[in-house]
């Protein structure tokens, strides 16, 4: 009866030249295991660590030319406390020692069964801080998710945060998993996708403040919350500020972002919020309640530059890994390069958008994101491929087919 406790090991495969033994995932006494997608390619390997932040990574080493001392070594640039567990056919002494010198704490011969995987996990799991995780007592199934928040954000306007955010909700909508989308800035989110939101998220709020004695973090569940929010037919949640309530921001609870960022953390895979931009301070403070923060930024505007530099100022060294640059609407005739772009800020950008105003116009005016509606463009296929390094978005849900504006033809 009730809930109890488990300690969560998370894990990324990586490079799997063959399947892992069955059942090597499954529940151990005071341990849960949480799979993250398996990343395809050995490049991908450190932006993926830096993402889904696991606490192992498990490398087939049968991999066709993998450099497995290079990728130890580069997992561990990307996250320092990660343990690197490779299973191979066959090892030298040579190879073995290279591989302990770069990091790696377990090699393991094939065929690796299911027990001596788990083993060897419960070994590193002793020796690490593991995240907590609550499971019902009775059927051993977790009760909350670990989702994954997304902030979208940008130093200024204009920059196409609103675009970005919808596009890889969507795309993350289509894969099947669990999504929500949250405008916490203007709603233009609505327009993208075809919604007309009847209620938002004042009307939330003051459906809360208006019970007499509710508990706040236990009311604000995301069953009862998804009554406020707009269904796309990509089974895509979205949530917008205003709608049928006269409360402004004024009205807003000390602690309701705190609460409603992790209703949608324990609910849906990804929660991606679309920021206003934020004044001094107010970055830093959103920081520890965000998973990944992409920062939209663009190399024709020097305004754009500044205010980056500003945001990324007030990021504390232990948030570093958690941000990544998307430099959006890039030209070839922008007033500062990419690698100038890059040094002044003292990051390398994730993706690098094109500017195709046509194109995003087009996806606007037919109410569809056009990374699901049009046929590939440079700029749907520059964010499809953000998506899959990301989030690791599976190749085939992104095969584009055009879809007809009027239904004559």
């Amino acid at each position: 009866m009730g809930n109890e406790g488990r300690s969560l090991i998370r894990v990324l495969p990586a490079c799997l030249k063959d399947p892992l033994p069955r059942g090597w995932d499954k529940a151990m006494e005071g341990y849960l295991i949480e799979t993250m997608p398996a990343v395809e390619h050995p490049a991908a390997v450190s932006l993926s660590l830096q993402t889904t932040e696991p606490d192992v990574l498990l490398v087939d080493g049968d991999f066709p030319n993998l450099d497995l001392i290079s990728l130890a070594r580069e997992a561990h640039k990307a996250r320092p406390d990660v343990a690197v567990i490779v299973f191979a056919t066959d090892h030298t002494q040579r190879l073995l020692h290279q591989a302990m010198l770069a990091g790696v704490e377990e090699f393991l011969q094939k065929p690796v069964n299911a027990q001596r995987l788990q083993e060897v996990l419960l070994s590193v799991a002793s020796r690490r801080t593991l995240r907590e995780a609550v499971v019902n007592a009775d059927t051993q199934d977790p009760v909350n998710k670990t989702g994954r928040v997304v902030g979208v954000i940008s130093g200024k306007g204009g920059l196409g945060k609103t675009t970005i955010a919808t596009n890889l909700a969507a795309l993350m909508a289509k894969s099947k998993r669990s999504t929500a989308l949250v405008g916490f800035e203007s709603g233009d989110g609505a327009v993208l996708l075809d919604l007309q939101p009847r209620l938002g998220l004042f009307d939330m709020i003051f459906a809360q403040a208006s019970k007499e004695h509710g508990d706040e973090e236990k009311t604000y569940n995301v069953e009862w919350m998804k009554q406020y929010a707009a269904s796309h037919r990509s089974g895509l949640y979205y949530w917008t500020w205003k709608g049928s309530s006269p409360q402004t921001a004024s009205t807003i609870p000390p602690q309701f972002i705190n609460i409603f960022m992790e209703s949608c953390r324990a609910s849906f895979d990804y929660t991606f919020i679309d920021f206003p931009n934020l004044v001094d301070g107010e970055f830093a403070a959103l920081l520890p309640l965000l998973d990944v923060v992409l920062i939209v930024s663009s190399t024709c505007d020097l305004l754009a530059l500044r205010s980056t530099k500003n945001l990324l100022n007030q990021v504390t060294p232990e948030f570093r890994r958690r941000v990544r640059i998307i430099i959006n609407r890039a030209d070839k005739q922008d007033m500062i390069g990419q690698d100038d772009f890059e040094a002044a800020l003292g990051y390398r950008a994730a993706a690098t958008l094109p500017n195709l105003p046509q194109v995003a116009a087009a996806a606007i005016n037919m109410g569809a994101p056009l990374t699901t509606s049009h046929q590939p463009t440079e700029l749907s296929e520059s964010i499809v491929a953000l998506s899959r390094e990301l989030f690791k978005v599976p190749a085939e849900i992104v095969e584009q087919k055009p879809v007809k504006r009027f239904g004559f033809f």
